[in-house]
């Protein structure tokens, strides 16, 4: 699967880049459910796919110079009498993605989640076009950006969970950039590998223009639900409910760094959260003045490699012992720097290495597990993303207590809870 990866060790001990590589996802045995996780929340969940159009923006690769066109799912919470049981929404479009990449194009995409997607054996939690929650006069909105090379479907776990606690969830495919993307009218546009400059170094530079487009796309999806959010459509059961006074995004890896940059463009945004994303050991960008964002930030993220550097490793890095364990200190404090550098605060969540991967933020580990026990142990990690998520999402976009972040303790997948103070902005 080509996607942007977080390398926890590019033959050195943290160095952490962002890079596209082929993720191999083990392959399930045969009596594998391939289950989604169900929500938690009291609501049910509907979702609608939309088209979202940015005019201000041309798109480099169109022939014919269109605007940028986004897809965006969107889930919301639904009334409780809907039932999915015959109505479920469709996990992910298996003929259009076959038509774009070709059968075995997608099973290489897929990996060990593959038969089960293709089978129809994953099932949604979710009902197209359920009419929203009665009981919910307006609902706050989050937006989602996904790892590089991945799209929004493969996210739906932790969407529909939002979903079910009352946040209406907007995810989104960067076109050009996730593995593929299908627009309504059945066309499609693959993922392209020159649509970037070159990638990030390990010192840490940045591809400004991809971060600065996809951070663009963020916001042009939170335009354009603003401008429906007055509309009146049998097509829209969210319309006139969205709380656009409470708003908040996250991202996976890339997607994670896009939703932090998108908080430090727009004040509308509340808080942002990273789930696993960093250029060398960053997980957003300081301005000139070194400050990061003012509003409120969390960071989820994997723990380093803490193997020490082996004779070999500083060899291919062509630099001393003393050297590399400089720029790792380096790094650590350009980290720490940021999160320390946020106007209402912020936490690191940090998950045990050994028991985790970079994938279990989607669904792909779910659904590629190879007995019960993976399965058991891969739905009990994203359930603790979830968690985690919902807390700093509760606490500072809706203002409500979160007490999950004062009860932290280590267990089998969570390491340690890190909380930064509030910061004053350099004058």
């Amino acid at each position: 699967m080509i996607i942007m990866v977080i390398v926890a060790r590019v033959l050195t001990l943290t160095f952490l880049i962002i890079t596209i590589a082929v993720c191999a996802v083990a392959q399930p045995s045969g009596d594998n459910p391939g289950r989604l996780p169900a929500p938690t929340g009291g609501f049910a969940v509907g979702r609608v796919t939309l088209l979202c159009e940015d005019p201000s923006r041309l798109e480099p690769l169109d022939s014919n110079a269109a605007s940028r066109r986004i897809m965006v799912d969107v889930w919301y919470p639904a009334e409780r009498s809907v039932s999915t049981q015959a109505t479920a929404a469709e996990y992910l479009n298996v003929a259009a993605f076959e038509r774009g990449l070709g059968a075995d194009g997608l099973r290489r995409q897929l990996g060990g989640a593959h038969d089960a997607i293709k089978t129809g054996r994953v099932t949604t939690h979710s009902v197209g076009q359920a009419p929203f929650a009665s009981s919910l006069p307006l609902a706050p909105v989050l937006l989602f950006s996904p790892g590089g090379g991945m799209i929004r479907e493969l996210y739906t776990s932790q969407m529909e969970d939002l979903a079910s606690h009352g946040y209406v969830v907007a995810a989104m495919t960067h076109s050009y950039d996730g593995f593929l993307t299908v627009f309504p009218d059945g066309s499609s546009i693959a993922y392209d590998g020159k649509r970037w400059p070159k990638i990030p170094s390990v010192e840490g530079e940045a591809n400004l223009n991809q971060l600065e487009w996809h951070t663009t796309d963020i916001l042009a999806v939170l335009n354009y639900l603003s401008r429906l959010s007055g509309a009146s459509s049998p097509q829209l059961p969210f319309a006139g409910r969205l709380d656009l006074t409470r708003v908040g995004a996250f991202g996976h890896s890339f997607g994670g760094v896009a939703a932090a940059h998108a908080c430090q463009r727009d004040q509308r945004i509340k808080a942002c959260l990273n789930q696993d994303g960093a250029v060398a050991m960053k997980p957003f960008y300081l301005d000139v003045h070194k400050w990061g964002m003012n509003q409120a930030f969390m960071l989820i993220e994997r723990t380093p490699n803490r193997e020490p550097l082996t004779d070999s490793d500083l060899s291919a890095m062509k630099m001393t012992r003393a050297r590399a364990m400089d720029v790792i200190a380096r790094l650590n404090a350009d980290r720490d720097r940021a999160l320390r550098s946020t106007g209402m605060g912020s936490y690191r969540v940090l998950l045990r290495q050994n028991v985790t991967t970079h994938m279990d933020f989607s669904d792909l580990q779910v659904l590629s597990a190879k007995d019960s026990t993976e399965l058991d142990h891969r739905i009990l990690v994203l359930a603790l993303v979830r968690s985690y998520t919902l807390a700093f999402f509760d606490k500072y976009v809706r203002d409500m207590k979160a007490p999950l972040f004062d009860r932290s303790t280590p267990d089998q997948v969570l390491e340690s809870v890190e909380k930064f103070s509030p910061a004053r902005r350099p004058n």
